[in-house]
């Protein structure tokens, strides 16, 4: 049982790493393209967490557990990975917007009120929601809501990628 603890803890590091590294790519790629609040491009995250949760939970699969996943074992691990990606995306995430180029959060927070406007907000109603949005897109609420959207996809595509990788060990009679 102990050798299964730490096989399960280097892939969720190994694999939360890559979806950090490829959050954080995909983050600048997006920020310095001009394509920040672009619907398709947003989507292409979507597909790097489902991939590289594929990935991660099939190496567990065939190289740490002789070829056998639970369901439950796919779903946590899955959510681990992104937990651990989410915290490593969330901590650049911080220090990006705060200190790196905090014009791109400027940019954010412009891109904001632009959508705000487009969906009927009034000129009025969006100088009285200036505080609130100036916390809820501040680096650090934004890089902490990053850490918990990261797990919270994570754990709904482990779902379906659990149980499609599912294989129980046979039973011994």
């Amino acid at each position: 049982m102990e050798k299964l603890s730490a096989s399960k803890s280097s892939t969720v590091l190994t694999w939360g790493l890559y979806l950090g590294i490829a959050s954080i790519v995909y983050l600048l790629l997006v920020s310095y393209s001009g394509l920040m609040g672009n619907t398709a491009v947003g989507l292409l995250w979507y597909g790097i967490v489902i991939a590289l949760l594929i990935f991660g939970i099939k190496h567990y699969k065939e190289k740490e557990n002789g070829g056998y996943l639970k369901y439950g074992q796919g779903l946590g691990l899955g959510s681990l990975i992104g937990l651990a990606g989410g915290v490593v995306y969330g901590l650049f995430m911080y220090v990006f917007y705060a200190i790196i180029d905090p014009s791109v959060h400027e940019q954010l927070i412009a891109l904001s009120q632009e959508k705000a406007l487009e969906m009927g907000a009034t000129e009025a109603s969006l100088e009285q929601a200036e505080g609130i949005m100036g916390v809820m897109l501040s680096p650090g609420m934004m890089s902490v809501s990053a850490v918990f959207s990261c797990v919270l996809w994570a754990f709904i595509f482990a779902l379906i990628i659990a149980a499609i990788l599912k294989k129980d060990p046979e039973p011994e009679f």
